[in-house]
């Protein structure tokens, strides 16, 4: 560890030499010893070859805690907003991921190992983000290395936008529409989310889907029950405001059938 803390040091003080004002990795030593199980050895030789090559210039404070990773707010070398998800290798439940790896075929040859299959995941969303990006409104992805997915940053003030479990919906006809067209919309691109839920649908200028990690492809043999599952999810929560389609129907019109 003293290595990498020594890196730390030496880039702070390039770039106060630099004068770069507050856009630099201006306290990261202190949240590097605060959540050792995020950032070990390996995550911050990852951060440090992404600073060094300009996608990450300040790395200011934690927004966001999952099942698997945590995100944190930040800006690239150009000044623009970031958000980078560091997925924990030291305390994954990997057995879990992996399971959920091998059923899309994109995936099935994954090392049955803690590192590979988090490192797996963690390209898996980012390739499920890009997909999706083309079609729905998501965080546009910007790069994955190892286990640090940057992507672009949804929210104002340094705070991400509210999830739909959050914010109390204004038009929840509408927006209940918007997100089974969104559902639609990315099962003709060939993708399910497959854990989509009040939890991971951010509510701002547009709906986004965010937390794309569990996404998989048609050619998955669960698929359908995925797709079922992100149905009857949005399906429960907007039944509290309004009476919605039942989710065999909504299933038929996605499937065409």
């Amino acid at each position: 560890m003293g290595d990498i803390d020594n890196h730390i040091h030496v880039y702070e003080k390039k770039k106060d030499i630099k004068n770069l004002k507050h856009e630099r990795v201006e306290r990261d030593s202190e949240i590097f010893k605060v959540r050792d199980e995020v950032f070990d050895q390996s995550t911050r030789l990852t951060l440090f070859k992404l600073m060094n090559n300009g996608y990450i210039e300040s790395l200011n404070g934690e927004i966001a805690t999952g099942k698997e990773a945590n995100v944190f707010y930040g800006k690239n070398r150009e000044g623009k907003e970031i958000a980078v998800k560091i997925y924990r290798i030291a305390t994954s439940n990997f057995n879990k991921m992996y399971s959920y790896l091998v059923g899309d075929p994109r995936f099935y040859y994954t090392k049955k190992d803690k590192r590979s299959t988090v490192f797996a995941w963690a390209k898996r969303e980012f390739k499920n983000l890009k997909t999706a990006s083309e079609v729905i409104d998501v965080p546009k992805p910007i790069i994955v290395r190892n286990n640090v997915l940057i992507m672009e940053f949804l929210g104002k003030n340094m705070k991400s936008y509210p999830t739909l479990k959050d914010k109390k919906p204004k038009d929840p006809e509408k927006e209940f529409n918007l997100i089974i067209e969104n559902i639609n919309k990315l099962y003709k691109a060939g993708l399910i989310h497959a854990d989509l839920s009040e939890y991971n649908i951010l509510m701002g200028k547009k709906i986004y889907f965010i937390d794309f990690a569990q996404g998989t492809i048609k050619n998955n043999v669960m698929a359908q029950d995925f797709l079922k599952r992100d149905v009857e999810n949005i399906t429960r929560f907007y039944s509290n405001y309004i009476e919605v389609s039942d989710v065999n129907e909504t299933l038929k019109g996605i499937l065409n059938e």
